[in-house]
């Protein structure tokens, strides 16, 4: 049973417009300064690439940390899979891990950045983990066993 229904659609659609919201509402105050813009835009594609690697490298610790075969999973640069069934709180504990990433982007940016600067680059990441977050959101109250495999997406399993 595919378990992308109007609650995932829902989830992901808020996560990625208050995100949005948010990110204009934060630089907003910069206007349109050329040289800010460009700045943020350079930062932000590094960024990217860098956060790629570490969002799926995070939900692979997660997941084998949790006791799943490495065989059970695969992680590329822009995906990460559950081949075969896990259960369904495991799954749940295996999208949240990544929802550290944008926290600490945003500290440590703030650092050496203006604070607005750096909560519209942890929004931005956060964007990164919209369909984590609709998943878990989608698995709520839900029980058994789930896989996420390419092209099928987020599935409950028949109990063998």
């Amino acid at each position: 049973m595919n378990l992308r229904d109007w609650r995932w659609y829902a989830a992901y659609g808020l996560v990625i417009g208050l995100v949005v919201l948010g990110v204009w509402r934060l630089l907003a105050p910069w206007g349109y300064d050329p040289g800010f813009l460009l700045g943020f835009l350079l930062t932000q594609g590094a960024a990217v690439l860098v956060g790629f690697v570490m969002h799926e490298g995070l939900h692979l610790w997660a997941a084998l940390t949790q006791g799943v075969s490495a065989g059970s999973v695969k992680a590329g640069w822009f995906r990460f899979w559950v081949l075969e069934p896990v259960e369904v709180g495991t799954y749940r504990r295996i999208v949240l891990a990544p929802l550290m990433l944008p926290v600490l982007v945003g500290l440590l940016l703030a650092v050496v950045a203006p604070v607005r600067l750096a909560l519209s680059a942890a929004l931005l990441w956060l964007l990164g983990s919209a369909d984590d977050l609709a998943d878990w959101v989608r698995l709520w109250g839900v029980s058994g066993a789930v896989t996420n495999r390419p092209g099928e997406g987020l599935r409950l399993e028949a109990k063998r």
